[in-house]
């Protein structure tokens, strides 16, 4: 990668929102004839082998970026997305396991309504959008993971790279590769949610002055294989409320239709959670366990497993997105709708406005904060601003209503735009309790049949990417929670415990972080792997 130690403008991540600015940016540099080297750097092995999502998709946003694309038939991923547009569109109340109720859709805010919208694989998107952006001349260089920002006089002036080829020690190996320095002139961060690098940006520059701390929730999700006409159907995703989750973990189900008999069928619950023995995994396999699901299931084969986070505090919770070299776009900037369940739109949106403030950043040679702010101007006169704002106290309604939960935060939500002041967030962690659910066991995939079926995979003899700071504290954790909440919370079955001795599984991550962001001491640490280990994705 020596070709790569000076750039003109890097993106971090091969996600849809620096995709989509890389390529917004090229167009516009090659209808100049400007001749400027743009390189997207993603750390897993191949693009959107770490991509999931809902992903109901409003595709209009697609119009903007490359206008025509409905037009391209001969394109097998647009065919797809077509056909894929949701026709049944379904809110249910689940009260128990045995019970529920079809929402009427008079009552259903506009905001919760998808059709019209497309169910999409986010894996296959970002695999579409990267062979658009190499067709324009984007460099794409998969496997490389950035570990940290290059920042002399107050400026962001590139990243580097992290190590390849050390063993459990960190001591070098015969492939040991030392990671290379990547200068830039801009360098656009859109890791996805809770992203390193942006977070060391914002700390460093005070971007989240007078801000809410970025609150978040964590999603597990199944791709199921059913049979032949099943009773599911085609073109069809259902939502629901309640069951399996109590009335006071905010959360929702959802189920929608692919391709080749092929339903993603998840579960979300809010990071804010306060019971310290709630495993999201198990819990959706007692959404699975439902009446209603179960029958919609028949037959079904579980063939395909993630989890992932993502940010939920809305408006009030993003941060200054701007300083001298860089920038910050997509779930990396917090740019999701808690009220809408959607962010993905707002992704590809913030890659357009980043490549064209880029743009004119290269014609006037002037990359400071400044002349960057262009970004900022773009994205407030765009939906995304506008719909965060009619949204701006949502998520934190929720986190205000206690026990009562969604049975008093649903009322409220529908007047929090009414609230003339910024309502405040807590850290995720702060929120954990001594309650327990102490739930029984349930049928279903266990996590470690679950991790095998991501895919994921990270080199045995490699350093651990997950550490604590005091392993000593796990004790006093467990004296204090009655458990171990990180043995529960973890979606892949990392932590373990033997007696008080924690063993871990570093190679069952998944790359969530609910870990570092939900453990209520703050005592684990977690870095980015070796470039190419992780999960291996193919159709979340």
């Amino acid at each position: 990668m020596n070709e790569l130690t000076k750039l003109d403008i890097l993106f971090i991540g091969a996600g849809p929102a620096c995709l989509a600015g890389a390529i917004k940016l090229k167009q516009l540099l090659n209808q100049r004839g400007i001749n400027q080297s743009v390189a997207v750097i993603e750390k897993a092995e191949k693009v959107g082998q770490h991509h999931l999502s809902g992903a109901i998709f409003e595709a209009r946003v697609l119009d903007e970026l490359l206008p025509g694309w409905q037009k391209r038939e001969e394109d097998s991923f647009i065919k797809r997305l077509l056909a894929s547009r949701i026709i049944r569109d379904e809110l249910y109340f689940l009260k128990n396991k045995n019970t529920a109720f079809r929402i009427p859709d008079f009552v259903i805010p506009s905001s919760l309504q998808n059709k019209n919208a497309y169910a999409v694989s986010i894996s296959e998107l970002v695999n579409w959008l990267s062979e658009i952006a190499l067709k324009l001349g984007v460099e794409i260089y998969t496997g490389f993971a950035a570990k940290e920002l290059l920042i002399e006089d107050e400026r962001v002036r590139g990243i580097k790279l992290g190590d390849k080829g050390l063993d459990k020690e960190r001591r070098p190996l015969s492939n040991y590769v030392p990671g290379e320095t990547i200068e830039a002139n801009v360098t656009v961060l859109g890791e996805g949610s809770a992203g390193l690098l942006a977070e060391s940006a914002v700390k460093r520059f005070g971007l989240d002055a007078k801000k809410n701390p970025q609150i978040y929730s964590m999603g597990v999700k199944e791709i199921i294989r059913l049979p032949e006409n099943n009773p599911f159907g085609s073109n069809r995703v259902m939502h629901t409320l309640g069951y399996p989750l109590p009335s006071d973990v905010y959360g929702a189900g959802s189920i929608y239709s692919m391709r080749d008999n092929l339903v993603a069928v998840a579960l979300v619950t809010a990071l804010d959670w306060r019971y310290a023995d709630l495993c999201p995994q198990k819990e959706l396999q007692r959404f699975k366990s439902h009446r209603m699901i179960k029958n919609l299931l028949e037959g079904g084969e579980v063939v395909a497993y993630g989890a992932k986070t993502f940010p939920e505090g809305g408006l009030y919770s993003v941060p200054q997105l701007v300083a001298d070299g860089v920038m910050i776009v997509g779930d990396a900037a917090g740019l999701t709708n808690a009220k809408k369940r959607k962010g993905l739109h707002y992704a590809i949106k913030s890659g357009i406005a980043a490549g064209e403030a880029i743009f004119q950043a290269i014609e006037k040679q002037d990359f400071t904060a400044q002349s960057l702010k262009r970004y900022h101007d773009i994205l407030n006169g765009s939906f995304v601003m506008k719909e965060l704002y009619s949204s701006r106290n949502y998520r934190q309604v929720f986190s205000r209503t206690g026990r009562a939960g969604y049975y008093l935060g649903g009322p409220l939500s529908l007047f929090q735009s009414w609230i003339p002041t910024m309502l405040t967030t807590r850290p995720d962690h702060e929120r954990m309790q001594r309650a327990q659910l102490k739930r029984g066991s349930v049928d279903g995939i266990d996590r470690s049949t679950a991790v095998s079926l991501s895919g994921t995979t990270h080199r045995e003899d490699e350093p651990s990417h997950i550490t604590l700071r005091d392993e000593s504290q796990c004790e006093s954790c467990s004296k204090y929670f009655g458990c171990h909440p990180c043995a529960s919370f973890c979606p892949a079955e990392v932590y373990k415990f033997e007696g008080e001795r924690l063993v871990l599984s570093p190679s069952n991550c998944l790359h969530c972080q609910t870990c570092r962001l939900k453990c209520p001491l703050q005592m684990i640490r977690w870095e980015v792997p070796e470039g190419g280990g992780g999960p291996r994705y193919k159709i979340m």
